[in-house]
């Protein structure tokens, strides 16, 4: 399915606009004194740098007719040139490869596993002259990526280590291995043939969205939603012991019709004694620049808010606000806690098929503390596959 949509396919990226990060504690209610990791602060340059993007899976083709007709060649890998940097503290330097599953041309049955390795220099900026970096640990190792859609954080394909994140000892400060893991139901591989075609439909969702704007409730109800759903997803520690291990749960549904990604997720750890709850909310979309067929500019809006208080269905019906309510329902707010701006792209084409990418971050968080833009940063890695090539 290689047509002009977001970098899944051509057309839609990403959007934000986090609501105003205010952990709540799920202690005995006793408050606690904010550590630097958890105090909330609005930082323009939250997640910003670079991300270049080599689509070999659609350049280099199966010849042999082992797989499917037009199937990417056996061993043929998309890479993820990374180079970001989280809250202008933690640099993230290195690569990612990801190898698609691919079926045999006969029975259906696997002739690839499908894996996403990781190869990334984590490294700390000095807080007195950031152009001084200090690299102190690797996000490092592979999930796997079965025939049913499904990313296997904990299952090392062969020859690879289990994902993790690995730091090395400082001084006085030991260093730390913590792994991944969990699953993440993505959308089932379209080359799976028939028998793909009826359980990718089977997975797909209709569901309706509620948020407020401008003090109203919108509503948007998307129909064949593919689902990104995070089944115990455990984000590993670090680079940083401040940063810490994380459960992610909920879902980031993908509307292909209007290229928007749709974030629903909550995320739990524990921070300054106690056990603390963040929820994300609101939409990641792709926008066609106006010479996108001459110049292949388009980017994703970035619209999550932090810890977003639920709307309730009967709310859409109070009021309604001026001007359309679509636009209304994706307007980016910058007094609330979360995540605003944009994912930049200047993508080469082949026709329709997208074959490189050239990424810029421009990603700010408004009153969000590190481990809320750390976590946030960590799922968009995890994401990097389904983001750009589903």
């Amino acid at each position: 399915m290689l047509k002009a949509l977001p970098h899944l396919h051509l057309v839609p990226r990403l959007k934000t606009g986090l609501a105003l990060a205010t952990v709540t504690a799920i202690t005995l209610g006793t408050a606690h004194a904010a550590s630097d990791f958890t105090e909330a602060k609005s930082v323009k340059t939250a997640i910003t740098g670079s991300m270049g993007i080599e689509f070999k899976t659609r350049t280099e083709r199966d010849t042999a007719g082992a797989s499917y007709e037009g199937a990417p060649k056996v061993g043929a890998a998309d890479v993820y040139t990374i180079n970001l940097s989280v809250m202008d503290s933690v640099v993230m330097q290195g690569k990612a490869e990801r190898i698609p599953w691919l079926p045999r041309a006969t029975l259906g049955t696997t002739l690839q596993n499908g894996r996403i390795g990781y190869s990334v220099k984590l490294g700390v900026k000095n807080p007195s002259n950031p152009t001084q970096v200090r690299m102190i640990g690797d996000w490092i190792g592979a999930m796997a990526l079965d025939g049913n859609g499904v990313y296997h954080l904990n299952d090392a394909p062969e020859e690879f280590g289990v994902m993790r994140i690995a730091t090395q000892t400082v001084g006085n400060i030991p260093g730390f291995t913590t792994k991944f893991g969990g699953k993440i139901q993505g959308r089932v591989p379209e080359q799976a043939g028939l028998w793909g075609a009826a359980s990718r439909t089977s997975k797909q969702i209709t569901r309706s969205y509620t948020r407020m704007s401008g003090g109203v409730a919108q509503k948007r109800v998307v129909k064949n939603a593919d689902p990104m759903l995070f089944d115990g997803v455990e984000l590993a520690q670090g680079p940083l012991a401040g940063y810490p291990s994380s459960r992610v749960t909920g879902s980031i549904d993908y509307d292909p019709e209007q290229g928007i990604w749709y974030v629903d997720t909550n995320v739990a750890y524990q921070a300054d004694g106690a056990a603390l709850k963040d929820r994300y909310s609101g939409t990641i979309r792709w926008v066609d620049g106006p010479n996108r067929a001459t110049d292949g500019i388009g980017w994703y809006d970035v619209n999550v808010q932090l810890n977003e208080k639920p709307v309730a269905e009967n709310a859409v019906f109070a009021g309604q606000a001026p001007g359309s309510s679509e636009d209304a329902f994706f307007a980016a707010d910058n007094q609330v806690p979360g995540f605003i701006g944009r994912i930049n792209y200047v993508d080469k084409m082949d026709k329709e098929t997208v074959t490189d990418s050239k990424v810029t971050y421009e990603v700010e968080a408004i009153q969000a503390s590190k481990i809320q833009v750390m976590n946030f940063a960590k799922i968009l890695m995890l994401m990097i596959g389904p983001f750009n090539d589903e």
